[in-house]
């Protein structure tokens, strides 16, 4: 695993609550090596999630797998094997001390009073090691039961190991399964899984799959090595014809699930979960023509009456210099130009920015007169912080970078949001080593805009409430990140921990062990108020994702870069509905989840904030 360099899943069968030392430190290093890690049993997971502080948020439970066995009833299968006059019992497994077959010894005298007919069949041969180590002692010490109590007549042993078709043949023979082990650490039993999944009544010792998937509609739970709780579990399940069919039909209909094609498809989702998509800017150049990247979509067509945003060809900018960062391209450079003419364009001569622009005209519209526009203008100068800190961008656009940027700070304008100053924070942060001449303002003026957002979270924060307001909306970790910058570059520790405990805050309102549930934007998430799950949109797993990679990147806390992969995830599947957002054939990214659906529309700001989160996961990852 150490020396491998793709991405791993682990499927742990067994998982042990109380492993030895060694055996602990081995599994450590495999959960810290491994992306994503299968246990078969809900139980399993709670197991591993609290041994192993690692693997919270990349355990997955998928369970064993059974056969596709057309439901059938007993009668055609006792007469082919020559059973049709008894009432058939059933073990299968290979035979050991731990498989507890004398506690069924034990409790068939009992029953057979009541119901004559009855055969108990153990199906198996012993277990090799068990035959090296001591031989047929085991098989003989029941043989020799059997004779003590008298059941000669009721007890058949078949001492052979079942190919899967003779073992389902078996399987549908029998009236009730009977599952013996006597370790209630057992983490799965495939025979049990095989017999509830032919349709057959089970009767269990309470080991940790069973009680999982043993229920009353099903079969019973008895304690382990009590034969007297299975004769009365016997008694009880035979005294009624009618339910015991009943049991059996939901044996069958409850494992539908269990189905190998559906365990497939459960680790087919997992491995798309674990795996970045390749890059794809296909969707990207697709709503883009020469003037700027169109606002909206319908489907994955863009829907141009409705123009383009200073907001989204911002977001699209910074997308492109960072792309550009890592692989130069030409096509992508053509995207950056075309995405930074239109900034230019939006630019008025005061340094202020106009943020809707129609279509043909290619003009402002009447919208920027009656919508606030704040936080559009700050993504703006983020955006051309982000140019003037990248070295690959040619000189000349650095250098209008530059320009444009100071033009806006240098007329004062006053924000009055938070998230506006949040942006203002990280785009002083980008340019402020390139500029050199403006350094004192610049600091001053990040300080100004920190200090506010701290008095904000002062406000605001009680205990069980750490945020710079008293509702959780849009964009939330935009605040803890710039907090975290600006602690980090003006050295000031109460800024760096004021940032991460808010940024702590918010993971634990919208992170579940292994999903990511951003706030819906249906009404915001007011303190002690019930939060809205709908509509999610892709802007905020961007945001929290960045977020994480500051956090990340700072403290070197491998927790953060866990919750980045677990909040990425949410584009691929791992969400509220269990439904991906990106769509691999187009390479865009639908606008939202609904309760019911998905929104099929793949406009600009959800595309770009995919792409955003997807460079990020990716430098975190170290994939391509």
């Amino acid at each position: 695993m150490e020396a491998c360099r793709k991405p791993m899943l682990i499927t742990l069968h067994t998982v042990l609550p109380e492993p030895s030392p060694h055996l602990k430190e081995i599994t450590q290093s495999i959960v810290r090596l491994a992306r994503a890690i299968v246990v078969l049993t809900e139980n399993s997971k709670k197991i591993i999630e609290d041994l192993y502080p690692d693997a919270r948020g990349k355990v997955f439970a998928i369970p064993h797998g059974i056969h596709e066995v057309a439901e059938s009833t007993q009668g055609e299968y006792k007469k082919k094997l020559k059973l049709e006059n008894y009432t058939v019992l059933s073990t299968v497994g290979l035979l050991s001390r731990g498989k507890g077959i004398e506690y069924v010894l034990q409790a068939l005298p009992k029953v057979i009073i009541e119901h004559p007919e009855i055969l108990y069949l153990i199906l198996g041969e012993t277990h090799p090691v068990i035959r090296r180590q001591e031989g047929e002692k085991y098989r003989s010490e029941l043989a020799n039961m059997v004779i003590k109590l008298k059941l000669q007549d009721n007890v058949k042993f078949y001492d052979q190991y079942f190919s899967l078709p003779d073992l389902f043949e078996f399987l549908k023979a029998t009236n009730i399964y009977i599952a013996t082990s006597t370790d209630p650490n057992q983490a799965v039993s495939g025979t049990l899984s095989y017999a509830l999944g032919t349709g057959r009544a089970v009767i269990s010792t309470d080991f940790a799959q069973a009680k999982e998937i043993i229920t009353l509609k099903n079969g019973r739970l008895i304690p382990i090595k009590n034969g007297a709780a299975l004769t009365t579990a016997l008694l009880d399940l035979l005294k009624n014809k009618k339910h015991l069919t009943a049991m059996q039909k939901n044996a069958y209909k409850s494992t539908r699930s269990m189905l190998w094609d559906t365990v497939a498809r459960g680790y087919i989702d997992i491995f798309k979960k674990m795996t970045l998509p390749a890059l794809n800017t296909d969707h990207l150049v697709e709503m883009t023509d020469n003037f700027g990247l169109f606002q909206f979509a319908k489907y994955s067509v863009p829907d141009k009456k409705f123009g383009y945003t200073l907001d989204d060809n911002a977001r699209a900018l910074i997308l492109c210099s960072w792309l550009l960062q890592k692989t130069p391209s030409p096509e992508i450079l053509l995207l950056l130009r075309i995405y930074f003419s239109f900034i230019q364009k939006c630019q008025l001569e005061n340094g202020q920015f106009t943020n809707y622009i129609s279509y043909k005209e290619n003009v402002s519209t009447t919208q920027n007169t009656h919508e606030d526009i704040e936080d559009a203008h700050a993504r703006a100068i983020w955006a051309l912080g982000e140019l003037i800190s990248n070295k690959e961008i040619p000189h000349e656009i650095r250098k209008n970078a530059s320009e444009m940027f100071l033009l806006y700070l240098n007329q004062n304008f006053p924000l009055a949001h938070m998230r506006a100053k949040a942006f203002m924070i990280k785009a002083i942060a980008c340019a402020l080593p390139f500029l050199e001449k403006e350094k004192k303002p610049l600091l001053k003026l990040l300080h100004k805009h920190a200090e506010s957002l701290q008095k904000s979270l002062q406000k605001t924060s009680i205990k069980s409430w750490r945020w710079f307001e008293d509702e959780l909306n849009y964009n939330n970790a935009i605040l803890s990140e710039s907090m975290i910058i600006a602690g980090h570059v003006l050295h000031e520790k109460k800024y760096i921990s004021s940032g991460i405990l808010s940024l702590d805050f918010l993971i634990k309102k919208t992170f579940s062990q292994d999903m990511y549930l951003p706030i819906g934007h249906e009404s915001w998430y007011k303190n002690n108020e019930k939060r809205s799950s709908f509509d999610q949109q892709p802007e905020d797993p961007a945001s929290m994702i960045l977020a994480l990679n500051t956090a990340y990147k700072l403290t070197g806390n491998e927790m953060y870069k866990q919750y980045i992969k677990v909040c990425f995830s949410w584009f691929l599947g791992n969400n509220s509905l269990h439904k991906p957002l990106y769509n691999y054939s187009t390479g865009g990214c639908y606008d939202g989840l609904h309760p019911d659906r998905v929104n099929q529309n793949q406009g600009a700001e959800s595309l770009v904030s995919f792409l955003m989160a997807r460079v990020i996961t990716s430098r975190v990852t170290h994939e391509n």
